[in-house]
C-alpha cells in the first residue's frame, strides 16, 4: 500500500512537471507571438511613414515645379505672361488668324524721372490691371519688358475698336500714385495682321513697330493700324 502510495506521488508529480514545461513553453511562445506582432506592427507603421513623407515629398516638388514653371512664364511685378510665356501661349494659336498689337506707355521715362521708378511700377501695374480689363479670354496679352506690353487677338475684324478702347482705358482716368500725386498716363498702339505666329512673327511685330511709330509721330494717345499682310 505505502509503494502504490509513493508511485501515485510520483505520477502526479511527473504530471505537474509536464505540465509546467508545457506552460512555461506556451507562456514563451505566447511572449515570442507577442514580441513578432510589435515588430511586425512597427515596421508597418515605419513602412506607412515613408509612404507618406514619400507622398508630400512628391507633392512638394511638383508644387515647386509648377511655382517654378509660372515664375518662369509670367512677369512677377504685373502677373502678365513675359516674353517666354507669350511665345508658349501663341503655340496654342496655331493657324488662329488676328492681329498683333504693340502697346507702348508714352513718356514712361519722365515719369520715372519725374516720380522714381516706385511710382512708375504703379503706372505699369495699373496699366496692365485697365489693358487686361479690355482684352477678351481667347487673346493672349504680355509684358515684354520696360513700358512695352504686345497683345495678339484673335480676330482680324475688331481691331480698330479694341486698339481704340485700350487707348481710352488708359487715358480716362488719372493714375493715383501717392496722396498728392494723379497724372495723366497714355499709350500709344502699333497694329499689323499675324496669320501665322512662327512664319510671319517677326514680320508682323516690325509692322506693328512701324504702325506704333506712327502713332507716336502723330501725336501719340492713339493707334495706328498695318492692313497689309505679312510675307
Amino acid at each position: 500500500m505505502k509503494k502504490l502510495f509513493i508511485s501515485a506521488i510520483l505520477v502526479f508529480s511527473s504530471a505537474v512537471d509536464a505540465l509546467s514545461d508545457a506552460v512555461f513553453e506556451y507562456q514563451e511562445v505566447a511572449a515570442n507571438a507577442i514580441m513578432l506582432a510589435i515588430v511586425l506592427a512597427i515596421n508597418l507603421l515605419f513602412f506607412f511613414s515613408l509612404l507618406t513623407i514619400a507622398g508630400f515629398l512628391s507633392r512638394k516638388k511638383g508644387a515647386a515645379l509648377e511655382a517654378a514653371e509660372t515664375s518662369a512664364n509670367y512677369d512677377p511685378l504685373t502677373a502678365l505672361l513675359n516674353r517666354r510665356g507669350f511665345e508658349a501661349a501663341m503655340k496654342k494659336k496655331e493657324g488662329v488668324k488676328g492681329f498683333l498689337l504693340i502697346v507702348d506707355i508714352d513718356d514712361f521715362k519722365q515719369i520715372n524721372d519725374t516720380y522714381g521708378h516706385s511710382h512708375g511700377d504703379k503706372v505699369l501695374k495699373e496699366i496692365s490691371t485697365r489693358l487686361s480689363n479690355v482684352v477678351r479670354s481667347e487673346d493672349v496679352l504680355a509684358r515684354l519688358g520696360g513700358e512695352e506690353f504686345v497683345l495678339f487677338i484673335c480676330s482680324e475684324e475688331e481691331v480698330e475698336e479694341l486698339a481704340d478702347r485700350l487707348v481710352k482705358s488708359v487715358a480716362s482716368k488719372l493714375f493715383h500714385l501717392d496722396i498728392d500725386i494723379n497724372i495723366q498716363v497714355t499709350i500709344s498702339v502699333g497694329a499689323a495682321q499675324l496669320n501665322d505666329f512662327y512664319t510671319h512673327y517677326e514680320s508682323a511685330y516690325e509692322k506693328a513697330d512701324i504702325s506704333l511709330y506712327e502713332a507716336k509721330k502723330q501725336g501719340k494717345n492713339q493707334f495706328a493700324v498695318s492692313l497689309s499682310p505679312c510675307v
